[in-house]
């Protein structure tokens, strides 16, 4: 993933950059929105992330550009604001196709989540799911079924969030036939006195670890984790 920041703040710049480079991302940044669109084509990103703070009247100048040759499917913008910036310069954003608007004074966990599902089409799931899963205090016990065999197989979580998890199976042998990419609808994992049942995708597997990207969670799961964790 290659991302074009256009941004003035020192401090804003490293708080968005020791994040996205968390995400596998190359980073190439410009202080000055002409020499950003001099090289757009160039560089051409998978995302952009422009500053209205630091460029209140070029910001759209910068974002038409971009847009009328890179539609939102190929080109993720991302606009950050600051305390001035008004409901019709919100509604010149939606027109425009910005894919998000965060406030960059408030680049919190919530922001930087919002930020992450912007640019998910281009993080690898490797990374999606390393980069988020965290290590509970105790192992939380876990069951999948074999796709193809219908064999339940137990094991752990060892790492979870509410993205992904990595399970160790009790057998590693009953699961080494299972490869990237491979979807298991069968899954259980015990959080505290709630059941989850998500969807899983096979992220990567081997020596004894499964990586698991969560491909479907109910609203109510999630909340489950993100309180949990």
């Amino acid at each position: 993933m290659k991302l074009l920041l256009v941004l003035d703040s020192r401090e804003v710049r490293k708080r968005i950059e020791d994040y996205v480079k968390t995400l596998g991302a190359e980073i190439v940044c410009y202080q000055h929105i002409l020499k950003a669109m001099d090289n757009v084509d160039e560089i051409s990103p998978d995302g952009i992330v422009v500053s209205a703070a630091d460029f209140p009247r070029h910001w759209k100048t910068l974002v038409s550009f971009v847009r009328s040759e890179r539609p939102p499917e190929t080109c993720t913008v991302v606009l950050l604001y600051g305390d001035f910036f008004s409901e019709q310069e919100r509604k010149k954003a939606l027109h425009l196709n910005v894919s998000c608007l965060l406030n960059e004074a408030r680049l919190d966990k919530r922001a930087l989540s919002r930020l992450r599902e912007a640019f998910r089409p281009y993080i690898s799931a490797e990374k999606w799911v390393d980069n988020l899963a965290v290590r509970p205090e105790a192992s939380l016990a876990m069951l999948i079924t074999h796709p193809l065999t219908g064999a339940l197989i137990p094991g752990k979580a060892v790492q979870i969030s509410p993205d992904g998890a990595v399970f160790v199976p009790d057998r590693p042998v009953l699961v080494k036939n299972l490869t990237a990419g491979t979807e298991l609808p069968g899954c259980s994992i015990r959080a505290g006195g709630a059941l989850l049942s998500p969807v899983c995708r096979i992220v990567r597997n081997g020596e004894g670890v499964m990586v698991l990207e969560f491909t479907a969670l109910s609203l109510h799961e999630r909340n489950i984790l993100d309180m949990i964790f």
